[in-house]
């Protein structure tokens, strides 16, 4: 008797259930440790960040120089401020008894200030803070910045990616489809902008047109995303020109579609799989980006901060308070290392070769 649902029959009479190339992929990345690890990893970062100001976190631009350089501690910023000030006297007080008279103005002032904090842990609610991740020089919380820090170097990843997303897909599938002359007009523009050094152009960007507070992060933004479109304009090109000359192309023209409806309705998505592992490679180089430029002081402006001013900062004093360096670094190493396994484990779960491997 014939069936009468929509499932296929295979040679045996059996019905066999139909996989979508989606659902096989993600039964095939799910038995990837390593790339299902570093999804989850990826997912709960960017939950915390994006959900940053719901969450019971201490104003990350608040100063607060009796907290100054505080390591990190489940005590209370007072507690942790007065045992950080004994130990300073105590070392200023050995310091004079061999016979450094002149520091006694030094230990009056640590003497007035530690008086004073204790004095404020009666009534000033700011001394029953906890620092677990410690304070930076201006007594600023270190898990608060390195979270909103998150923030903007996601952002930058994230808007930086998309950007040359959209931009190599739209030139590479122009160039690939269309051939001939306009192929080779955008390739040799790829070919002369590859010419050019990238950082460079980069750094001189944010040197020109650098300004203060939203605008630094803009011109970032164009900065990174700027000639970052040329790797995947060559990708999705090559894709194109594999693809369009297959019989459903064809068929497609015969029933008289343009041009425009066979590149985004039918070419595109036969390379969504290859654009999908090339976006999750790039975001971790445009983070790292990010991060270079702010090491070298043409990052995020202040108060803002990014993973790396977070890292350029705790570098400057990495020997007296390596808490300052180890945990944005720690963190923004845990989020690239996730974002790499993931795209390594969407290549082998969209590469349609990988179904006959063990």
């Amino acid at each position: 008797m014939p069936s009468n649902n929509n499932q296929a029959i295979n040679e045996f009479n059996q019905q066999v259930k139909p996989v979508s190339l989606w659902a096989d992929a993600w039964k095939r990345l799910r038995k990837n440790r390593m790339a299902l690890l570093g999804l989850w990893i990826v997912v709960i970062m960017a939950a915390i960040t994006i959900a940053a100001p719901l969450l019971p976190l201490y104003d990350y631009t608040k100063l607060d120089l009796y907290h100054s350089n505080l390591p990190p501690s489940f005590r209370t910023a007072g507690e942790v401020a007065l045992s950080t000030m004994q130990a300073r006297m105590d070392k200023i007080q050995g310091m004079i008894d061999n016979g450094r008279k002149d520091l006694q103005p030094d230990l009056d002032k640590v003497k007035a200030d530690y008086a004073k904090v204790q004095a404020d842990m009666v009534t000033n609610p700011a001394e029953k803070r906890v620092y677990l991740l410690g304070t930076d020089y201006l007594g600023r919380d270190m898990l608060a910045r390195t979270i909103y820090g998150g923030r903007i170097s996601m952002m930058v990843g994230l808007i930086g990616t998309v950007t040359a997303v959209l931009l190599g897909i739209l030139i590479g599938a122009i160039a690939g489809y269309t051939g001939g002359r306009l192929d080779n007009l955008l390739m040799r523009f790829v070919d002369i902008m590859y010419g050019l050094p990238y950082m460079l152009i980069v750094i001189i960007m944010m040197s020109m047109f650098r300004k203060e507070g939203a605008s630094s992060i803009v011109i970032l933004f164009i900065a990174i995303a700027l000639v970052s479109w040329l790797d995947i304009a060559r990708v999705v090109r090559g894709q194109i020109i594999s693809l369009k000359n297959s019989e459903f192309v064809e068929a497609a023209r015969s029933m008289g579609a343009s041009s425009g409806r066979i590149i985004f309705r039918h070419l595109l998505p036969n390379t969504l799989g290859v654009i999908i592992i090339f976006t999750t490679l790039l975001l971790p180089s445009f983070i790292m980006s990010e991060s270079f430029l702010s090491f070298l002081g043409l990052g995020v402006s202040a108060p803002d901060a990014s993973w790396g001013t977070l890292v350029s900062e705790g570098v400057q004093a990495m020997e007296l308070y390596p808490w300052r360096l180890l945990v944005p670094a720690i963190v923004m190493t845990l989020f690239l290392f996730a974002m790499n396994f993931l795209g390594d484990g969407l290549r082998d779960a969209l590469d349609p070769q990988s179904k006959n491997r063990a």
